[in-house]
């Protein structure tokens, strides 16, 4: 059994549910590309250098910290919005610069991007980290959090980053 089925019961991408009459739904991969394009479009003008290089996870973490002092009073679409656009640039940093695949982590109700498989599983669930990081500061840095899952990756070790 390998180690992400051992945590999340199943190893299958989110289905893609198709009902009669209605548009097949958008594959996790191509619904994170999206969300992360988006999210450099919003942000760029502020936050130049948001370019999917690692350095520039620098650049994102400012940006959670400035958010961060006014995220309590976002609403929780708001919220939403931010997590998810930032979860997604990260996963997308991650794909580019060393790869994997994504899942539906069901448990969380949210994506995993996982590295290494069949040999190892080393994964990060970049959501948790965003929220992390807007509620508790800069304790929970990004540039941090990403060095430990290469450092998991470069050692070929199976963890969740979390």
């Amino acid at each position: 059994m390998r180690f992400f089925d051992f945590f999340n019961g199943t190893n299958k991408k989110r289905d893609l549910q198709k009902g009669p009459g209605t548009q097949p739904a958008i594959p996790l991969d191509k619904e994170l590309e999206l969300l992360a394009a988006g999210f450099i479009q919003k942000y760029t003008v502020r936050y130049p250098g948001l370019d999917f290089s690692v350095t520039s996870l620098k650049i994102l973490d400012d940006l959670l910290q400035d958010a961060s002092g006014f995220y309590e009073e976002m609403t929780a679409e708001q919220q939403q919005k931010i997590i998810k656009g930032a979860g997604a640039y990260i996963f997308e940093v991650a794909r580019k610069h060393i790869g994997g695949s994504y899942y539906w982590y069901q448990k969380l109700d949210q994506p995993i991007f996982i590295t290494g498989q069949p040999f190892f599983e080393t994964s990060i669930l970049a959501f948790n980290q965003v929220r992390n990081r807007l509620q508790n500061g800069s304790g929970d840095d990004v540039p941090g959090y990403f060095e430990g899952y290469t450092r998991c990756v470069q050692q070929r070790r199976s963890a969740i980053i979390i």
